[in-house]
């Protein structure tokens, strides 16, 4: 099979090679969704949902123009216009079957910090009807506690300083309204797809919060022209590899710099609030035609996909790499920590949560299982475990702290942060360097590392170390960590999950 460069010219002979193509009109596609934070999760997931939505006939003309805020770590520009923007993402389900399409959702890109004038422009183009955004939690820059923008870090503090010279998302929303709301634009939806709770309610209140500094004449154009509907993503998508790109090209012929591969599961939960002015070109309630669950309330879901799913991800994470594995399948393989996950995290977290209409809990985590367990798409343990200051507090100490307050079972929820701990001190049990990839990681190992003697002062650090059960949490989680030491994590996990004393 001879091999050819993916572009448009491309299509009808990769069309032969049992590949799904675009088969509607590209050429006259109107950027209707500006998209901030092009990743390989974006481009398995919501690009994907748009494209089978064009599929169908449905929204015709729209396209997606693509926005990053930070430095392309490779020429991403040059590669996506010389492919026409197209891309082969490949499926590949725990049997070991495949399936692989050209995505033609996207019409465009540009990268902010050479063209930030230009990045405003098309956030604020009145052809923008919706904007979205991947960019991860701490892309927020959010005080939870305050329930505002996180003033005292550099890039918000530069946003005050620097409004018309914007470096945070929330900036570039604010510049990009502004100039909206000067030319007479119409409504608009924004739209947060990033995996943390209330995310559309985090958007907006980051997005006023600055706006009240820097601009307080536009919070009455937001809040009467903006909408903030919350929203569940889930597909698990790893970085994308050599390996892949080498697949594509040997198994059907197609020669693509930036191709993606991802589980065959998917599910986004959307929440029914939209702005929409009159005769906008797309709804974004047409989503459900191409399998989104447009509902009223998306907490339920939510809370069961972040506090199972990704709870369970950092679960299995910490002990699974202090134990010697490196790839989730092949931990998520083995009987103890299959056990540990299913049996026992699962359990005791399914108590913290709400009843999600149309799902089947046990059903649930049944699916949950086996999507860890498919070794056909190369998740690693080190994706999982990076980020943790980030992800504990939302994944597993919320609903640990839910479970105090109500006297539910606990222990191997405990037992999820004193791995977490453990792998913080920075060498595994064979006294290897662990590589720790976390915004607060030389703090956090400082603490991790005299946890054992002091575990207050490293739940403090991370900050999940106050309230009213602190004390008892202080307790229990160093009765877990001291169990890890002195056993050896195997072991202290045998222990656990078999009711037997940490002592």
């Amino acid at each position: 099979m001879n091999t050819i460069k993916l572009s448009g010219n491309a299509l009808r002979e990769i069309a032969g090679r049992g590949v799904r193509i675009p088969r509607y009109d590209r050429a006259n596609r109107v950027p209707r969704i500006v998209h901030i934070g092009l990743g390989h999760f974006h481009r398995a997931h919501q690009a994907r949902y748009i494209d089978e939505l064009l599929e169908k006939g449905l929204a015709a003309g729209t396209g997606i123009f693509e926005v990053n805020l930070v430095a392309d770590s490779f020429p991403l520009a040059g590669i996506s216009a010389s492919q026409d923007y197209l891309y082969t993402l490949v499926c590949r389900g725990d049997s070991g079957d495949e399936t692989a399409a050209v995505v033609g959702s996207i019409a465009g890109y540009l990268n902010a910090v050479s063209d930030p004038k230009g990045a405003v422009e098309r956030l604020a183009a009145d052809s923008t009807e919706v904007i979205s955004l991947t960019i991860t939690e701490k892309g927020y820059y959010y005080d939870a506690a305050a329930g505002e923008m996180a003033w005292d870090l550099s890039p918000v503090k530069h946003d005050l300083e620097h409004p018309h010279a914007p470096v945070t998302a929330a900036g570039y929303l604010a510049a990009a309204l502004d100039l909206r709301a000067k030319n007479g634009g119409g409504k608009i939806t924004i739209m947060s797809c990033d995996n943390f709770p209330s995310n559309g309610t985090v958007l907006k209140n980051c997005l006023l919060s600055l706006c009240q500094r820097t601009r307080p004449g536009l919070v009455s154009w937001i809040e009467e022209n903006a909408a903030f509907p919350l929203s569940m993503v889930d597909r698990i998508t790893p970085a994308t590899s050599p390996a892949i790109i080498r697949h594509i090209e040997e198994r059907y012929g197609i020669k693509d710099e930036w191709p993606v591969c991802s589980e065959d599961f998917r599910q986004w939960v959307l929440e029914d609030n939209f702005s929409r002015a009159p005769g906008s070109g797309f709804d974004p309630a047409l989503l459900a035609e191409a399998g989104v669950q447009v509902v009223k309330d998306v907490e339920p879901y939510e809370l069961m996909k972040i506090r199972l799913l990704n709870g369970s991800h950092s679960a299995l994470a910490y002990p699974s790499y202090l134990m010697g594995f490196r790839g989730v399948a092949e931990a998520i393989s083995d009987p103890l920590l299959r056990r540990y996950i299913r049996d026992n995290y699962m359990e005791e977290i399914s108590p913290t949560l709400l009843p999600a209409p149309g799902m089947d809990l046990p059903v649930y985590k049944d699916t949950l299982v086996r999507r860890f367990s498919n070794k056909n798409i190369a998740d690693t343990i080190l994706r999982l475990a990076a980020e943790g200051s980030k992800k504990i507090p939302n994944f597993i100490f919320n609903p640990l702290e839910e479970a105090l307050g109500r006297n539910l079972p606990h222990r191997t929820v405990v037992f999820a942060l004193a791995a977490w701990a453990r792998f913080l001190a920075g060498t595994d049990e064979d006294g290897m360097a662990i590589p720790l990839d976390d915004p607060l990681a030389s703090v956090l190992s400082e603490a991790a590392k005299g946890a054992r003697e002091n575990p207050e002062q490293f739940l403090r650090a991370a900050g999940i170390g106050r309230g009213e059960h602190a004390a008892a949490l202080s307790g229990e989680f160093g009765e877990s960590l001291d169990a890890i030491y002195r056993k050896g994590t195997r072991a202290a996990l045998e222990a656990l999950v078999e009711g037997r004393p940490t002592d």
